[in-house]
This record gives C-alpha cells, structure tokens and sequence, in this order.
C-alpha cells in the first residue's frame, strides 16, 4: 500500500508556470503565486510534503505545464533528483543560500522573468 498522497496543485492544474517548493517555502510561494494570479498570470503552486518517494502522480502534474521553477534554499538538491528521475522536462531553478527565507517580491520577479522567456 502506497501512504504518499498524491501531489495537489494550488491553482489551476495546467498552464504557464507551476511553481514547485518543499519544506518551509510554502508561505513565500503560495503568497507569490496568489499575487501573480491576481495579475492574470497563469501561474501554479506543487509543494512537496513527501520527496522520498515522490508523490505517484508527480510526473503528470508536470506533464501539464509550459515550464516549472523548482524554489529551494539550498543549493538546489531537489532539482537534481526531479531532473534525474523526469529526463524529458525542463527544471528552472531559484536558490537562495543566504540563510534567509525568500521574499515574496523577489519571487514575483523571478516568476516574471521565467514567464515572458
């Protein structure tokens, strides 16, 4: 019996952007992500609870996007894993290594770049 839930989706479950965090990065992104939908941006949160195993149906909610920026206040090792288990998609990074949570404005910009590339 698998007892890891599948991966919801905040927002629309396809479209321009899915913004992927684990963790403590939940508040920042969700803020970010409801910001920009207020804008119209097609935009969407995944955030992880379980990374080991990932969630069944992680490759379908990704499937369904244009493009996903992986979040992480590290070096970026969940990027690593998504990119070595799901080959054929594209993972965009935003780290930060400062010891400091991020803020809500730098990842509303950091959205927007990604979007308009």
């Amino acid at each position: 019996v698998d007892l890891v839930p599948d991966l919801e989706v905040c927002g629309d479950d396809d479209g321009d952007v899915l913004v992927v965090g684990w963790g403590g990065t939940y508040g920042h992104l969700i803020s970010a992500v409801r910001e920009l939908r207020t804008e119209g941006k097609n935009v969407s949160l995944a955030q992880f609870n379980y990374i080991k195993p990932l969630p069944e149906n992680t490759d379908e909610v990704f499937k369904n996007f244009k493009k996903i920026v992986v979040c992480e206040i590290n070096l970026g090792q969940l990027s690593v894993v998504l990119r070595s288990k799901y080959q054929g998609l594209e993972f965009h990074q935003y780290n930060k290594i400062q010891g400091l949570p991020f803020s809500v404005s730098d990842l509303v910009n950091q959205f927007k770049n990604i979007l308009n590339t």
